[in-house]
């Protein structure tokens, strides 16, 4: 992701939620909450400020459509990009930018020569052609719990940008002697968008409109 889905995401980067389908199941994510009647736990973080970059080794987007009414079909991108500001004073004054590359849809599938046409078709789909970087903005960050937040921002697909949100839970943050004594931020995040809303129609007949996001994300300061 460049400029996430999927931090927090995703982060970073495109969980994304826009009119969600009542009979459509969630994407499972643990640990999220309820939003909170009133901030009864800390403002301030005690983490460092500044710039984190994902860490794209420790980092996952998937998504998943409804096929027939039969089940949901699931693939991932595989190249993907998230920035953080933080101000662990008041993280609701964060900012957030992420991304993936709608050219490197996976879905594991080869065809006869060994080649990944679905996955290429796929990305045809979704406006790769239009718009190689599927990329989400953060405007707003709303805090629900202490370690939940609704991130709203602008999504940009298929030469379309319209405002999504994502829900996100923090993991936490530590000193990562594996990654040079960096602090590194955990989370993740999921939602649902509506794909005819960016003009991503193609299948329509037997795929659903409706599609979740499951973002896991670890970012790492700059």
């Amino acid at each position: 992701m460049r400029a996430l889905l999927i931090a927090s995401l995703l982060a970073l980067s495109s969980c994304v939620s826009v009119d969600g389908s009542a009979t459509s199941p969630a994407a499972s994510v643990q640990n999220a909450a309820p939003t909170a009647a009133a901030a009864t736990y800390p403002i301030s973080i005690d983490l460092p400020a500044g710039s984190y970059r994902l860490d794209p080794r420790h980092a996952s987007v998937l998504f998943r459509i409804r096929h027939e009414e039969l089940s949901w079909f699931t693939a991932r991108f595989d190249t993907r990009d998230a920035t953080l500001e933080f101000d662990p004073t008041d993280p609701s004054r964060s900012r957030l930018t992420a991304s993936v590359d709608a050219t490197t849809v996976n879905t594991g599938l080869l065809n006869p020569q060994g080649e990944r046409a679905f996955d290429r078709s796929i990305g045809r789909a979704i406006g790769a052609e239009a718009t190689p970087q599927i990329s989400f903005a953060s405007t707003a960050i709303e805090r629900t719990g202490e370690h939940t937040a609704r991130v709203t921002g602008d999504l940009t697909m298929n030469g379309q940008t319209h405002p999504a949100t994502l829900d996100a839970v923090f993991g936490g943050g530590r000193t990562d002697p594996l990654r040079g004594n960096a602090v590194v931020l955990g989370f993740s995040a999921h939602g649902e968008i509506r794909r005819s809303e960016w003009g991503v129609t193609q299948w329509s007949t037997f795929t659903g409109d409706v599609v979740q996001l499951v973002i896991e994300a670890e970012l790492i300061k700059g």
